[in-house]
């Protein structure tokens, strides 16, 4: 029933598929004329160039070469699966109102059950290349001490594309996740070329490259997180090129072809990466690693950029070992944040020097970050992943101490060139989130995140009965900021209009179409507490002003607005205002705050 069901699924629920697409209908890795399609036989219908007669119950006249998996399925194979064509494999879902269609909280995932690793992509065509694409797809590894030599999820060789990923879980002696051949003697063409975007790289160990080995540079890397891998030798590193790449055929500096971008790497052991020539790596957050990067370009052709590379290992009190040099390095590190073993680098474009040892407000490396009040001195919040998001990050904290912006050892420290002969590395457009960063290149932020600081929400609310408490949480209306803490308020504005004692967030409520017909509470984790102050029917329509650590700076409007309603009726009278969205039914007001979410604007001063 279950290879039945599954297809039928997928006939009726994939909107956005085409008939011509190979849909994947059991998850038993079979390959038998059944009529019924696995993942093995639709595979190898591709590489045997898409016979019109179809193969085993996959595919047939003018199929394409896209493979549909069922959203969130689990596809458990014996043995490797071998890929010799250009193919792509992605999960199917649907994309309108009815359920959520965020990237990579729907993936199928694809699982070893025996001893060897996911995928051997090789066409084994010395002159052409395959493009391989896997889209919103998990791969876990084999769960025992070696899935395979090289690569524990895939060995590459050919033009690997990895979007809305999961590499979970491989081992191997050579790329924990990825072993990538890269034999580019003839560059600018690769026999093998990986990339890698908005994708989660955790829990791979190998020898040597934990998450990736590659024979010589030849990746691409953005907006992704790397955790929890592990390299086991020394002299290797989680993502480890073994030569590095030919580079007196390279035209340019910086380089735009082998970069790392906007990604987070934490609690890996041992190096994160060694860096040679050939390699870019720019607004990285590299912390609580073991051990950093290690530089060894002695061709002066690789970089570090807009980055934050600190306490690794962790806790800082250890021995720094951000950064660790070769005798013959010529890398150019340009305006990161980094401890005092990294050194000052560029001359023009120096680095921050960070000699703090208090780093992240919170308990570990991981979880909820502490308020302005309990911490005014990390300048990051723990490690997290928000609700309905794929991918988490750090959170620079803007403390109470800054008296302005620019004290600041994150935000706003973009650089402007100042020569037009000088060696010169610009932030990247966007954050690892995909939020666009300043366009005034002195005011983008260091790292893998650009702070975010809305001015206005458009509006959130409660339905409630009578007798009831509105509660609500506003920590996600506040961008990237923290409340002020209530003592902090007297600092803010020469005098309290309120009539009362400052309230954390240094709260004012201005009613704007009823009276007020209640009380309102709020610390400083954004817990709002509304109470009416009696049984009646309607709304309270109202607007509070609150200070966060990001709008205090603007003298004259410290505070951004979020328009509140609340509605009370009595039970049984209540009419619904909730609205079918992805994934149910929210609240109409939930969903009008979405909608002012969409409205955010950047506002730094």
């Amino acid at each position: 029933m279950l290879k039945q069901s599954i297809g039928i699924g997928m006939l009726c629920v994939a909107g956005h598929a085409y008939s011509a697409d190979i849909i994947v209908n059991t998850t038993e890795d079979v390959e038998k004329d059944d009529k019924v399609c696995s993942l093995r036989e639709a595979i190898k219908y591709v590489n045997n160039k898409l016979p019109k007669e179809g193969y085993y119950g996959c595919g047939g006249e003018n199929s394409t070469s896209i493979i549909l998996l069922e959203k969130n399925a689990i596809y458990k194979v014996g043995s490797s699966l071998s890929i010799e064509a250009d193919l792509t494999i992605k999960t199917s879902y649907e994309t309108n109102v009815t359920e959520e269609a965020i990237p990579g909280l729907n993936n199928a995932t694809i699982k070893m059950s025996g001893q060897d690793q996911i995928f051997y992509i090789d066409n084994k065509i010395g002159d052409k290349i395959a493009v391989v694409n896997l889209t919103e797809v998990n791969l876990e590894g084999c769960s025992q001490q070696q899935c395979a030599d090289k690569g524990g999820l895939i060995y590459n060789n050919e033009n690997l594309q990895l979007s809305y990923v999961k590499l979970l879980g491989g081992h191997a002696g050579q790329g924990g996740a990825i072993y990538n051949v890269v034999k580019n003697t003839d560059f600018p063409v690769y026999t093998s070329y990986v990339s890698i975007d908005n994708s989660l790289i955790a829990n791979n160990q190998a020898t040597e490259g934990g998450a990736i080995y590659s024979q010589a540079p030849g990746f691409k890397i953005t907006n992704s997180v790397f955790s929890g891998n592990q390299t086991t030798s020394t002299v290797s590193a989680n993502i480890y090129s073994e030569a590095e790449t030919d580079t007196s055929k390279f035209s340019a500096f910086p380089l735009n072809i082998f970069t790392i971008s906007n990604s987070t790497f934490f609690k890996n052991k041992g190096l994160v990466a060694n860096v040679t020539d050939g390699m870019g790596l720019n607004n990285l957050t590299i912390v609580a690693n073991t051990s950093g990067l290690s530089f060894d370009a002695t061709r002066a052709k690789a970089y570090l950029s807009n980055s934050i590379l600190l306490g690794n290992p962790y806790p800082v009190s250890s021995p720094a070992s951000d950064c660790s040099f070769s005798s013959s390095d010529s890398s150019i590190l340009l305006n990161n944040l980094v401890t005092a073993n990294c050194g000052n680098g560029s001359a023009v474009y120096k680095n921050q020097i960070w000699s703090g040892t208090d780093l992240f407000a919170g308990n570990d490396v991981e979880g909820n970050c502490l308020s302005l009040r309990d911490n005014n001195v990390a300048i990051l919040c723990p490690f997290k992943r928000a609700e309905k998001t794929f991918l988490g990050y750090f959170r620079p904290r803007i403390l109470l101490s800054y008296s302005n912006i620019s004290d600041s050892l994150i935000v706003n420290k973009g650089r402007v060139k100042v020569n037009s002969t000088d060696t010169y590395v610009a932030c990247e457009a966007s954050d690892q989130r995909g939020k666009t960063r300043d366009s005034e290149v002195e005011k983008c932020d260091r790292g893998a995140v650009e702070i975010v600081v809305p001015t206005t929400v458009s509006l959130t609310g409660k339905d409630i009965l009578i007798g009831q408490t509105a509660k609500i949480n506003i920590a996600d209306l506040l961008g990237d900021s923290d409340l002020i803490p209530s003592e902090e308020c007297d600092n803010i504005y020469s005098q309290n209009s309120t009539g009362s004692a400052w309230r954390d967030g240094c709260v004012e409520v201005v009613q704007t179409q009823t009276p007020s017909k209640g009380k309102l509470t709020i610390d400083l984790d954004g817990n709002l507490i509304y109470t009416p102050n009696s049984a009646w029917r309607g709304a309270d329509i109202f607007t509070i002003r609150i200070v966060t650590s990001s709008t205090r700076f603007n003298k004259s409007k410290p505070y951004m607005d979020i328009n509140v309603q609340i509605v009370q009726e009595a039970e049984n009278k209540m009419e619904s205002k909730s609205v079918k969205t992805s994934g149910g039914s929210f609240g109409f007001y939930s969903v009008m705050t979405l909608l002012g979410l969409l409205g955010l604007r950047r506002f730094k001063k």
